[in-house]
């Protein structure tokens, strides 16, 4: 995912938008955590493995990113100066980041993944709830955010394009997930805890995005 993720961050336009929707954005790494406690036989192997995914996915995106050295190689300062170690700087600290985030995430949606697939009915149902509103709650905090409908450029439609289709795969992606159980399960639960994981999504990535501006 990390290699994918890098490769496009180069792509321009629309297209790289969507293919930064499925590669890297909070509902692309999200969904790939869920998935793989999903798939886990039981709930250690769910934590162990969601959170494997995506540390080794944050390990590899900024590896690369330090390998590449276009992303923190600026050329001089003001004062004539490399701007070097402010850009490895600015890295090192989007990479502790990335990983914090990735343990708390794999941890998380590891756990509701395994709940979707081997929880009772209300566990189950509630678990699937909180997956659609978390990997949601990126591409509704941008929808609800964004303004410039009349200016809808190349840049700002791709960004609205990706903040949709994000927000219908999670649906999609929850809604099956539940769906495919066998087991009991309860669809009012279901909807009513998407959408309190929705609000509570939006104002996650509300502070992510704030804390973002900092690195």
């Amino acid at each position: 995912m990390g290699l994918f993720a890098f490769v496009g961050d180069e792509v321009p336009g629309v297209v790289g938008e969507v293919i930064l929707t499925l590669t890297s954005t909070g509902f692309a790494w999200g969904a790939a955590a869920l998935l793989a406690g999903y798939a886990s036989a039981h709930r250690r192997a769910a934590l162990v493995n969601a959170t494997a995914v995506l540390v080794l996915a944050t390990v590899v995106y900024y590896g690369l990113i330090l390998a590449d050295g276009r992303r923190w190689r600026f050329g001089a300062l003001e004062d004539g100066s490399s701007s070097a170690a402010l850009g490895l700087a600015s890295v090192g600290r989007a990479t502790a980041f990335w990983l914090v985030a990735s343990v708390a995430a794999g941890v998380s949606l590891g756990l509701l993944g395994s709940h979707i697939r081997h929880g009772t009915r209300i566990p189950a149902s509630i678990a699937a709830g909180a997956a659609l509103g978390l990997l949601a709650g990126e591409g509704l905090q941008f929808l609800m955010i964004f303004r410039a409908w009349d200016a809808l450029d190349g840049f700002y439609l791709g960004r609205v394009v990706s903040a949709g289709v994000s927000v219908i795969l999670a649906t999609l992606g929850a809604t099956a997930g539940l769906g495919h159980r066998r087991a009991e399960k309860s669809w009012p639960i279901f909807l009513a805890t998407a959408v309190a994981a929705g609000a509570a999504g939006v104002l996650l990535w509300s502070q992510i995005a704030a804390i973002r501006m900092g690195l």
